[in-house]
């Protein structure tokens, strides 16, 4: 989703605040060697995932440092996924098991064999079946250590962590509200612990 046009919803994160001097030195080879990758029409893999160019998807060469724009590194993570719908799945699989039955002059065929044939029908169509490609904006502040992402699916964040902590080495934490509160309160020279006398409170009344 994208954080660059229009609305879009987000996960907020903390990463580490003070980063070793070298940080930037290798940056883009890292960046680079964790971008994305079209899935090959040859291949069986169903998914691929890496980063691109945060106002172009298509675009994940990261020869130079377009992605840095003191403080701020900006970048898009890009998912792609190729899906089978189950009804096509089924139906190729009938028509399978109907062409084997005729040719091995077969009443049936047993459970094991029937699984080998829908594997294997299964990889043929996903060969050819067209990748869904989404892409998730990310925007990290390096001098406070603020990550923006612009998803809130627990799958696609927890992707997006692995791959944070394979290229940049470092482990985000998600803001919850009372983190939210402890950065705030920090902002403004006052002490986290107001917020261990906190309470829940109603926002309606019963009725």
């Amino acid at each position: 989703m994208g954080l660059m046009h229009g609305s879009a919803g987000f996960t907020r994160y903390m990463a580490e605040r003070t980063l070793p001097q070298n940080f930037k030195e290798g940056l883009s080879e890292n960046i680079a060697r964790y971008a994305f990758r079209d899935l090959d029409d040859k291949s069986i893999d169903e998914r691929s995932a890496g980063w691109v160019n945060i106002l172009d998807m298509f675009d994940n060469r990261f020869a130079g440092i377009e992605f840095l724009k003191e403080p701020y590194i900006a970048m898009s993570l890009r998912l792609d996924e190729r899906k089978i719908p189950p009804m096509a799945l089924k139906q190729y699989c009938r028509e399978a098991e109907k062409t084997i039955k005729e040719e091995e002059h077969l009443e049936f065929l047993p459970k094991s064999r029937r699984a080998d044939i829908k594997e294997s029908v299964r990889l043929r169509l996903l060969k050819r079946a067209i990748p869904v490609a989404r892409t998730y904006d990310m925007i990290w502040n390096t001098a406070t250590g603020l990550v923006v992402f612009g998803s809130t699916s627990a799958r696609v964040c927890d992707e997006f962590m692995e791959r944070f902590l394979r290229t940049f080495n470092l482990q985000l934490q998600a803001i919850c509200p009372y983190t939210l509160g402890e950065l705030h309160l920090g902002q403004e020279g006052a002490s986290p612990h107001l917020l261990d006398g906190l309470s829940p409170s109603r926002f309606l009344e019963d009725q």
